[in-house]
């Protein structure tokens, strides 16, 4: 493993900190450590500003550097923008603030790194019992993930989602080489890529102002229209989602497809309004 590349780990979060804490204790007992940690804040609260201290010094063996800004609506593309620009390493991991990986997350994700390539895994959507067992400490997410045919029968009685991905396969496994790597799409909370690479599209289109598919589905087509190769690191870079309420409605979706569209048409793979902004 002499040859992996270094790594930041950005963790985009909102406000959350009892699941930033959980996604923290999975960091620091992997099997390979990030080299640093990037919180990547879209918004500035105070509860954030109080934990990350908390933090640093529960997770003595995690590298923690906390970016925030002002909290005037949905700009976690902007933060994402910002985190890239900060990250002090040459191979970027990004999950979101409530997915939790397994202990075997980062080792799966360097090992498999390539330049020209973006790694996509997929993510188990817990159910709400499940989820309010973890975060009231009756359940540890290592135990979960460790032992999940164990907690199978309450996974599905708890209506788990994506259930088929918390089946692990090592990196290592004659196995691994089985599972289709081809993906059509990144999913925004698990994938990777060489910072170098994100570059060359320009990060991330800060034109979309609404969740939904401007922080995923739009890399992917502008990776791949740059000659970035989509593969997948399902079952081998698994993280557990933790259960909440949507976010997000068809309406939000409605907008950022035209958006998608309008770039689409034009094959406009180096957004304008990204890291650099062009003619804005």
């Amino acid at each position: 493993m002499n040859n992996i590349p270094k790594c930041t780990v950005i963790i985009s979060v909102y406000k959350d900190i009892k699941s930033l804490d959980l996604i923290l204790e999975s960091l620091s007992s992997q099997t390979i450590l990030a080299d640093e940690i990037l919180i990547s804040e879209d918004g500035n609260s105070s509860e954030m500003a109080d934990f990350i201290p908390f933090a640093s010094n529960k997770y003595k063996n995690l590298n923690i550097t906390h970016l925030s800004q002002e909290d005037i609506g949905w700009r976690k593309n902007i933060a994402l923008n910002r985190a890239i620009l900060a990250s002090k390493y040459e191979y970027l991991i990004f999950i979101d603030g409530d997915c939790v990986p397994f202990q075997t997350f980062i080792e799966n994700h360097l090992c498999q790194s390539q330049r020209a390539v973006a790694l996509a895994g997929k993510r188990v959507e817990l159910g709400a019992k499940i989820t309010q067992k973890i975060y009231n400490k009756e359940l540890k997410v290592s135990d979960l993930t460790n032992n999940y045919w164990f907690y199978l029968p309450q996974l599905v009685f708890d209506k788990t989602r994506h259930l088929e991905d918390i089946v692990y396969v090592s990196w290592k496994s004659f196995l691994a080489s089985k599972i289709k790597k081809n993906v059509n799409y990144i999913i925004g909370c698990n994938w990777s890529c060489f910072k170098a690479d994100i570059l060359r599209i320009n990060g991330f289109d800060e034109t979309y102002t609404l969740p939904s598919v401007g922080e995923d589905v739009d890399l992917g087509w502008r990776f791949r229209g740059l000659g970035i190769e989509l593969l997948s690191c399902r079952h081998n870079a698994n993280l557990v989602h933790l259960y909440h309420k949507k976010r997000f409605d068809s309406t939000q979706g409605i907008v950022n497809n035209a958006i998608l569209k309008k770039n689409f048409d034009a094959n406009k793979f180096f957004c304008d309004n990204g890291i650099n902004k062009v003619n804005i």
